[in-house]
């Protein structure tokens, strides 16, 4: 069972951030997942539409440029990173998890990934996610060998849907929708199994027993040890 550590190690360093994301990888873990957005055509690697909650800035992130943002706080003196400094730092130590959250970026990152050196970058490493499924199609569109995931919430026969439309890669739960049926026949139809968000030890451990491929947590150590403990 992969773990995914959430917006970096959201658990203990500032999400999103450097910081969190190079925390995550001392941890130990397998893939880092990260939200990405476009401003001033450019990609930022920030969760929400509106500044408040994880910087000093106020307002929607869609208001202020890129410079402008590049000024904030993002807790314990980060920046919000570009996208092209996640992938220098990890540089093929890690999977990484792009999860679009605003419509837009995905023909811009498809670009940008076309661009990347592989030897900072595999395909094997990646995954494209969303909730908007013409974002992962345009993603399809530009490059079909491209990973993606599709975020699902309640309507799981949607996900299904759309899964099989856009030939995805992996389907990614919420873990208080999720059921052995549903993850059985997400298997049979050939789909990786991720479940968000999984952070209570004995979640991690159901979600082991149910046989998901993968978890997104905050603290991705607990994720770790308990892999470990069970299978050494």
């Amino acid at each position: 069972m992969l773990c995914i550590a959430h917006r970096g190690a959201m658990g203990y360093a500032p999400e999103n951030t450097l910081l969190s994301i190079q925390k995550a990888i001392d941890l130990g873990t397998d893939w880092i997942e990260i939200d990405v957005q476009l401003i001033d055509k450019k990609l930022l690697v920030f969760h929400d539409r509106k500044l408040d909650r994880t910087t000093n800035g106020h307002g929607y992130i869609a208001h202020y440029t890129f410079a402008e943002l590049r000024e904030l706080n993002a807790g314990l003196g980060q920046k919000i990173p570009t996208l092209d400094e996640v992938f220098q730092l990890i540089n093929g130590r890690v999977g990484l998890n792009i999860e679009l959250k605003e419509k837009g970026a995905a023909l811009a990152l498809a670009s940008y990934l076309s661009q990347l050196p592989h030897s900072i970058w595999h395909q094997d490493k990646l995954i494209i996610s969303s909730f908007h499924m013409s974002e992962l199609k345009k993603v399809k569109s530009f490059s079909p060998t491209f990973k993606i995931g599709v975020l699902a919430k309640k309507n799981k026969r949607a996900a299904f849907k759309w899964a099989n439309k856009l030939k995805a890669y992996s389907i990614h739960f919420n873990l208080d929708a999720i059921n052995k049926t549903t993850i059985d026949q997400a298997h049979q139809q050939g789909f990786q199994v991720y479940i968000y968000t999984v952070n209570e030890i004995t979640d991690i451990l159901h979600m082991q027993e149910l046989g998901v491929d993968g978890v997104f947590c905050n603290f991705p150590d607990r994720a770790l040890n308990l892999t470990i403990t069970n299978f050494s």
